[in-house]
């Protein structure tokens, strides 16, 4: 089965996964913590809950809206306004918003594999960036084709969740390092502009139309 993306389609895609996925957020924080305090090996259970979630999501998701859109232009492109006006709100929000609250190490964790792997997928699900990542932005990157359609979704689905998990292992990992880096507000105002700046040029790319 072949598949419509072109390499800059597909590198425009990646920039937008990496902004979104790298970027500090409720996961990426809850990573962190859990890093901190236990190290990668302890703390894959929340990273493997984080992927299930992520996974169902795309499903549901990106091949619901995608098969919603399909042969419908102008749903589509409403769609496609609906991810441009999320995105820049989330570019307005990191610009503006304050300095993170991180949290102590110290706290009581559940220490069974079920209680991490919970922690992860509810963490993911309640993530409402994802809703609207997966069912307004992936479709754009979609060919039109119902045979390519398909095949398109999994390489962006299988590329979104390998970069997820390769940003949730390095939060594990180098967690304390991470948080001594965010422990200065100016750091993390100059990451957080960073990030808008970044969320800015994906809207940008999206309203062109991939």
């Amino acid at each position: 089965m072949a598949t419509q993306l072109t390499l800059a389609s597909f590198l425009y895609f990646l920039l937008f996964c990496a902004t979104m996925t790298f970027s500090p957020g409720p996961m990426t924080l809850l990573l962190m913590g859990f890093g901190m305090q236990e190290g990668l090996k302890r703390s894959m259970p929340v990273q493997l809950g984080a992927s299930a979630a992520y996974l169902v999501s795309i499903l549901v998701f990106a091949v619901g809206f995608a098969e919603l859109v399909k042969g419908n232009p102008l749903l589509s492109r409403g769609i496609q306004f609906i991810g441009v006006a999320y995105l820049l709100y989330l570019a307005y929000r990191q610009w503006n918003s304050r300095a993170l609250l991180l949290d102590r190490p110290g706290t009581a964790l559940d220490s069974s594999f079920r209680g991490r792997f919970g922690k992860g997928l509810l963490t993911g699900f309640s993530n409402p960036k994802t809703i609207v990542m997966f069912s307004a932005v992936f479709p754009q990157f979609a060919g039109q084709g119902s045979e390519t359609r398909a095949m398109d979704l999994a390489v962006l689905g299988l590329a979104f969740l390998l970069l997820q998990f390769t940003s949730g292992c390095l939060y594990c990992y180098f967690g304390q390092r991470v948080r001594r880096l965010l422990q200065s507000p100016s750091r993390q105002v100059l990451l957080q502009r960073a990030t808008a700046l970044m969320l800015l040029a994906v809207a940008m790319l999206l309203a062109r139309g991939f």
